[in-house]
């Protein structure tokens, strides 16, 4: 009986026992926690990678609209340039047109049968400037006013032409500015409604991992200034190499092939002459807020901030990365010297080295302009020299 009863009751003391075994794990940390935290890591590298993304489309975005402001200005130049030719032009016009007039005067007072009778045939000037029998009986200084005239009535016709199509090329200049600020914008935009989903989990994690990151940042830019320091001291305050340039048993050179055209053999240009007073000077910036579109101590943008720093040593580069990287001359990656410019994706993004394998940049939105380390990237697409 009692055998009976206990094997009834068996399966009532599992049932029991696993509810209290369960019940436990649940106020417990343990299995589910661990997943927990796994998922939210995994999330957040999620997450990262998404901003990432995000960013790389803002600092694009920001260059194309750099790219539109470079040439709107130029387009902006050439009509201010025309429009100064265009007015000597219609006053030389007028002042030769004005000799013509008084030559034809004292013609006519002379009272020449044959030319009377071609004046008065005449519809106006320009059509006795067409008519070679008139240029025939003018005297060696008339036939250089005819010419002038013509000279400057040509000149006045191909200038006023350019006048209009350079405003044509104006206002599409400015239509290209205002789409490329708007996908800015847009990414920018995009950007913020990603934040705005992570939970606040998520955002602790990023939050630490760019606190983490902005230590690294700091401990290098304190590398950085003790080597500009150094070398400051070594050269006397002259121009500094800053670390040298890139060791080959310090950052291998394949870290750099892309698969590029800068991966295939290229000689080294000679040294530039303002290279280290640049990566100094930009040096001197660490710590300011990324800004597309910026270009002066209080905000940069990656081309804002190379063309700052070339402009304190005297060196005029545009506001525009791709343009940048165009004008210098092409540096093996494994003979990189401070001052050299070094493109990524595509001269999506730009920034200066400053030696031992890093280099100074305004990376994008949220950053600051800081020290980084060329080895973490893999989209370094070549480098040229300024100077």
């Amino acid at each position: 009986m009692l055998n009976a009863r206990s094997t009834h009751l068996r399966p009532v003391v599992s049932l029991l026992a696993l509810i209290v075994v369960a019940t436990i794990a649940g106020l417990m940390p343990g299995a589910a926690h661990a997943d927990r935290l796994a998922s939210a890591r995994a999330e957040a590298n999620q997450a990262q990678a998404d901003l990432q993304v995000l960013d790389d489309k803002v600092g694009m975005a920001a260059e194309a609209y750099n790219a539109a402001q470079q040439q709107l200005d130029e387009t902006n130049a050439k009509i201010d340039e025309n429009q100064i030719i265009l007015a000597t032009s219609k006053s030389n016009l007028h002042v030769s047109r004005q000799e013509l007039s008084r030559m034809l005067i004292d013609a006519y007072r002379q009272g020449n049968p044959d030319l009377i009778a071609f004046l008065l045939n005449a519809n106006s000037i320009d059509s006795l400037v067409d008519q070679s029998r008139f240029v025939q009986r003018m005297t060696n200084h008339a036939e250089g006013v005819v010419r002038d005239v013509r000279r400057y009535s040509s000149e006045v016709r191909k200038r006023e032409q350019a006048l209009e199509d350079e405003r044509s090329a104006r206002q599409a200049a400015v239509q290209a500015r205002a789409e490329q600020e708007a996908s800015v914008r847009k990414a920018l935009a995009e950007r913020q409604r990603l934040l705005n989903s992570l939970s606040s989990e998520i955002r602790g994690i990023l939050a630490q991992r760019e606190a983490a990151q902005r230590a690294a940042d700091a401990a290098r830019a304190a590398k950085a200034d003790a080597v500009l320091a150094a070398a400051s001291t070594i050269a006397g305050g002259s121009d500094v190499s800053i670390g040298g340039s890139v060791a080959t048993d310090s950052v291998a050179p394949e870290a750099f092939d892309t698969g590029s055209s800068q991966s295939v053999a290229i000689p080294a240009p000679p040294s530039s002459s303002v290279g280290g007073s640049a990566a100094s000077v930009a040096l001197g910036q660490l710590g300011t807020p990324y800004v597309w579109g910026g270009g002066a101590p209080g905000g940069f943008d990656c081309s804002g901030l190379i063309a700052w720093a070339y402009a304190q040593v005297g060196v005029s580069l545009p506001h525009y990365a791709a343009a940048q990287y165009a004008m210098g001359t092409p540096v093996p990656m494994d003979a990189l010297e401070p001052g050299d410019l070094i493109s990524f994706h595509g001269s999506g993004h730009i920034g200066m080295y400053i030696g031992g394998g890093q280099y100074v940049h305004a990376p994008q939105t949220g950053d600051v302009v800081k020290v980084s380390t060329l080895a973490d990237r893999s989209d370094a697409d070549g480098a040229v020299r300024v100077g």
